[in-house]
């Protein structure tokens, strides 16, 4: 497989350590005022999550633990602060670093104007100062405090640019440093290369033994990179690693006397590394902009319009939401009135004439006819969006079963490619070479093939995929797990709306469930009992009832419920599903997948985009598999099975899994 794929697997990480909270214990507090204290300064702050407190502790989740010191510090000095991995606590390092000058350069670069972007980012950062950039040598100095610089700025330029790579250097660099390590050691090696080329093509026309060796001196020069990658995987014991295997493959291209194409073959590996990554940099690119976040809207000041950033509006500003607009900031109405839904936060389908006075909250929908004018009471960084935005950024945290099930079948297939490639490429021609001399180059091609599956990654990206699909639906996934899982439940239990009748729109939602290959079972709190011979009807059971009635259904189950009463319904089922919105912060906590909508069709989308993910995911394992051994009957076949067509049908096959993965998206 190619190089991308490891790089790809370091930029999936890297997004998912941006969002990613940490847990930590903060202990030796002496008293319970102390304890109550510091409880409510933590609860105060954004990134404080899951608090749990006990006697002399507290334990909770956070991003940044350095930005909460001088608030931890200002109760108690004495306290002290353990990280908690994995069950096990170590002391957190508070220690103060001094300023210290950091030197960075680049690979990968097109056009400067990233950097720049780089740079006006960083300088709205005050940790980091007298930042320069010198453009003739492409170096990028900084002073800061901070403990991971490098880690910052990695983050900062994936979101930019995710095919830029950036190095620290820890020492001043010199301009004719620079030129000596970046061209004169370039040209060296490219004269070096003509010389060694022009030998081995003009050996090659009456064949002896220093033939092979000047091949492999020309392949290897072109595989620099590769070989340095492949020493440090070989050096760490990781001998299943891509870079390693192509290296092998080389090898035996070159011993089976394939010189030309083997070089092509180096060539195409490395060509197809910035290609793929464009291909994955416009597959990000569709995911992010399926979960954009608002970011501008409407301010009305001095008796006219404005559009300013979100983050720009302030405590007392006007707000105008236009009809069928959605209310991003909270406040109370100054002028209006209109029709207001404000199902995402109160699960009512009743809508709301908002009118002078009116209090309003971020996710309510101006359904109306006229503008509403908001004086704005909160900030949008405490808004319900921004909520939206943790419970949904959680979810790629955790590996789904689809993702689990591939890498299992990645596992087996690369030891198995490669004992077969060692025995076709060196253990039979070794035992009798002029027998099985042609197997050389087949065993060279099983190495090739034997890289990790295209879909072991497409997964992880088609599973990104889906969440944004359901994110942009008004489908909000708090676990990864619970979107996955839903292919595997037999029983899907619907409990409807306490008090109200049944509609037209819920009854077409019945015969939809109905038809998807699954037991429908319907819990009935309406005024009107309710009975058809074609589902499961259970009218006016009580919440022990209903518990009684799920352990006799066949699981796993999908329960769909909306109320603070269904809690336990939501903790007993395989999957929860809650159609409250963010009414009832217990509910959420208690769901897998949280619907703010107030479209009941949104249940039967939600099904429908976990069936579209597993069926991408299926295809995609096909597409692989089945290239693959068409690549390895064409090798079988045709003995002269050129190495660089094995290449180029792998980059291909990635190239098609990618875009095949966010597919779902359009």
């Amino acid at each position: 497989m190619f190089v991308f794929l490891k790089k790809y697997d370091m930029m999936m990480q890297e997004r998912v350590m941006i969002l990613e909270k940490k847990t930590f214990e903060i202990s030796n507090i002496q008293s319970v005022e102390e304890l109550n204290h510091l409880s409510l300064k933590l609860n105060e702050q954004e990134q404080v999550s899951h608090m749990k407190i006990s006697k002399e502790s507290i334990v909770f989740n956070c991003i940044d633990i350095d930005a909460l010191l001088s608030l931890i510090q200002g109760v108690n000095k004495e306290h002290i602060v353990k990280e908690v991995i994995d069950g096990s606590k170590r002391q957190y390092d508070f220690a103060q670093r001094k300023e210290v000058p950091h030197y960075f350069m680049f690979k990968n670069m097109v056009t400067e104007d990233d950097i720049y972007v780089l740079i006006n980012q960083i300088q709205e950062d005050s940790k980091y100062h007298d930042i320069e950039y010198d453009p003739k040598n492409k170096i990028l100095t900084l002073v800061s405090s901070q403990r991971d610089v490098l880690s910052y700025l990695r983050k900062e330029l994936f979101k930019i640019n995710p095919s830029i790579e950036i190095m620290e250097h820890r020492k001043p660099i010199r301009s004719q440093d620079v030129f000596n390590q970046k061209y004169l050691n370039r040209y060296i090696r490219i004269g070096i290369f003509l010389v060694v080329i022009a030998l081995a093509l003009i050996t090659s026309k009456d064949h002896n033994q220093i033939t092979p060796i000047l091949w492999y001196v020309t392949m290897f020069l072109l595989a620099e990179p590769i070989l340095k990658s492949a020493w440090k995987q070989v050096k760490q014991l990781k001998f299943f690693k891509e870079d390693v295997l192509v290296i092998g493959a080389f090898i035996l291209g070159i011993a089976a006397q394939a010189y030309v194409e083997t070089c092509l073959a180096v060539i195409l590996y490395q060509v197809a590394a910035p290609f793929l990554n464009k291909v994955l940099e416009k597959s990000l690119f569709k995911i992010d902009e399926a979960v954009e976040m608002p970011e501008t809207g409407v301010r009305y000041l001095d008796e006219r319009e404005e559009v300013i950033s979100l983050y720009e509006f302030e405590i007392g500003d006007t707000m105008i939401v236009k009809p069928g607009e959605t209310v991003h900031i909270p406040g109370k109405v100054l002028k209006g009135p209109s029709d207001l839904s404000t199902y995402s936060n109160t699960s009512t389908y009743e809508l709301v004439r908002a009118k002078k006075g009116t209090l309003v909250s971020s996710g309510d929908v101006n359904v109306g006819e006229k503008p509403l004018y908001i004086k704005i009471t909160s900030t949008y960084e405490s808004s319900n969006y921004i909520e939206l935005m943790n419970i949904a950024s959680a979810a790629p945290v955790y590996e789904s079963k689809i993702e689990k099930y591939t890498k299992i079948l990645s596992r087996f297939y690369t030891p198995i490619m490669v004992v077969l490639g060692l025995i076709l490429g060196i253990v039979l021609p070794i035992i009798d070479f002029h027998t099985y001399r042609s197997y050389i180059h087949v065993g060279a091609v099983l190495l090739i093939l034997s890289g990790a599956l295209s879909s072991d990654q497409s997964t992880s990206l088609g599973m990104l995929a889906g969440f944004a699909k359901a994110f942009r639906n008004g489908i909000i996934i708090e676990s990864s797990l619970g979107l996955d899982s839903i292919n595997a439940c037999q029983t899907i239990v619907y409990d409807r709306f306490d008090g109200v009748e049944v509609t037209e729109e819920e009854l077409e939602l019945f015969r939809k469930l109905s038809h998807m290959g699954r037991t429908l079972v319907i819990f009935n709190d309406g005024p009107v009992a309710l009975e058809n011979d074609q589902y499961t009807i259970y009218n006016d059971l009580s919440v022990e009832e209903k518990l009684s009635k799920m352990d006799s259904l066949v699981g796993p189950i999908v329960y769909i419920g909306d109320s603070f009463k269904d809690i336990e319904l939501l903790q007993k089922s395989y999957v929860g599903i809650s159609r409250g919105g963010l009414a009832d912060s217990k509910v959420v906590e208690n769901s897998d997948i949280v619907l703010i909508d107030a479209e009941l069709n949104k249940v039967y989308e939600t099904f429908l985009i976990s069936r579209s993910m597993r069926t991408t995911a299926i295809a995609n394992n096909v597409i692989t598999v089945l290239m693959k051994l068409v690549v390895l009957i064409g090798v079988i076949s045709f003995n002269g099975f050129p190495l660089w067509i094995a290449i180029l049908v792998e980059m291909l096959v990635s190239a098609t899994v990618m875009y095949n993965s966010t597919h779902i998206l359009e």
